[in-house]
């Protein structure tokens, strides 16, 4: 095993281990069977593996994982985010480097980690963080009919 599929085999495994999906999809064409050993051990209940993208899925998945022998495109992703899960990790090399940055966070994806020697970058969407709660956000002291005549500026 490579030090890159060590340091993306550790990522998911942490990430499993955070979130523990019980179903989980990855997209690659590789054989990544010291992954799915590293998964068995969780408390994950069914895994699926496509090579490509497949348009017309249906299934949810509690976790979607494209690995970087995996090309998507901007629509597969938005797919894959509006549609088939809400936690999406995206695992990507350094090859058109500005193009792909854009592309990401256009679709609303953080940056978890780069990693020039080891050519790796990850993406991660997670519907349950994405938009966090702000305290000034809400209707609570502005905006009520019972205050439109106490306040005036």
């Amino acid at each position: 095993m490579t030090k890159k599929e060590k340091i993306i085999y550790s990522f998911i495994s942490n990430i499993i281990d955070d979130e523990n999906p019980e179903n989980i999809h990855l997209l690659t064409s590789t054989d990544i069977s010291n992954l799915i050993k590293r998964i068995e051990k969780t408390n994950s209940k069914a895994i699926s593996i496509s090579p490509e993208f497949i348009d017309d899925s249906n299934e949810v998945y509690d976790l979607y994982v494209v690995l970087d022998d995996v090309h998507v495109n901007e629509t597969n992703i938005g797919r894959v985010k509006n549609l088939l899960s809400q936690k999406i990790v995206i695992f990507n090399d350094f090859n058109n480097d500005k193009g792909v940055d854009t592309q990401m966070l256009k679709l609303g994806l953080q940056t978890e980690f780069r990693d020039k020697t080891n050519n790796i970058k990850c993406f991660s969407y997670n519907l349950k963080n994405y938009n966090n709660k702000r305290a000034w956000n809400n209707s609570k002291g502005w905006a009520n009919p019972e205050n439109f005549d106490k306040f005036r500026w």
